[in-house]
């Protein structure tokens, strides 16, 4: 005859805490990595000092052989009349970026006031990705641009209206090269087609003279976690909310 023999009360919650432990480490396992993968860069060592800055030929953000380069290709867009290959630096350069020329090449840009308002722009795939972080290395002399404009859009063909400015960076002058660093707002993670652009303002120089110089552009980002951390926090749930019945619970044995 079949006989009803019940659990001991003390031997479900140790049941449940190793249910709970292996959840937690198997969430751990499949978490994104604590460290940035670097998405886009651009460090315009193709260009030649002196010469033409053409940025469909001269710009290639990635991989273009380099280690330290970008995991996604991408090309610098702009409307500024007057860009040239100038000299550049090792600042904001990337840890395995294989182009080591001191001081290397930057893009230098023209800074009238007609090209007040004129922007570099790039496109990346943000779809795996988030806690993404822009960065550069920027010098501006004399009566160069004095602020930059950072702004997004995720907007389909990106209209100029569609752009969210989200950080806005006074250049000091004549202060050589000055690093800056922007977190991109969560709006942009997880999206497709999205566009980075930095916008540039107060420029008074009347000559053609390039007095803005930028260089070593980098986009970085935390690849997202895989959909089995949510499967694990499900099963978790699922462990607490039936812990009491679990604890009531008793098995048949035959005899």
């Amino acid at each position: 005859m079949r006989k009803l023999k019940r659990i001991r009360r003390c031997a479900l919650p140790f049941h449940l805490l190793l249910i709970v432990a292996g959840a937690l480490l198997l969430m751990a396992a499949f978490a994104p990595k604590a460290n940035a993968d670097v998405l886009i860069y651009f460090n315009f060592e193709d260009a030649t000092i002196g010469g033409p800055f053409d940025p469909a030929a001269d710009v290639v953000g990635a991989p273009d052989f380099n280690p330290g380069g970008g995991i996604q290709a991408s090309t610098i867009e702009t409307n500024i009349v007057v860009t040239g290959a100038v000299a550049g630096t090792l600042a904001n350069r990337t840890t395995g970026d294989i182009d080591n020329a001191d001081p290397g090449v930057a893009m230098g840009m023209r800074t009238t006031p007609a090209d007040n308002g004129h922007f570099i722009q790039f496109q990346v795939n943000a779809t795996t990705f988030s806690n993404m972080s822009l960065s550069f290395a920027i010098n501006t002399s004399g009566n160069g641009f004095n602020s930059v404009m950072v702004s997004y859009s995720i907007t389909p063909g990106h209209p100029d209206a569609s752009f969210v400015v989200f950080a806005t960076q006074f250049l000091p002058a004549g202060s050589g090269f000055n690093v800056f660093t922007f977190a991109v707002p969560a709006a942009v993670d997880g999206q497709s087609d999205v566009k980075l652009r930095l916008l540039f303002t107060g420029g008074t120089s009347q000559g053609q003279n390039l007095q803005t110089i930028i260089d070593n552009i980098q986009l970085t980002g935390v690849p997202e976690p895989t959909t089995v951390a949510g499967g694990l926090l499900g099963v978790l749930g699922l462990c607490w909310h039936q812990r009491r019945r679990l604890i009531r619970s008793v098995r048949f044995r035959r005899t």
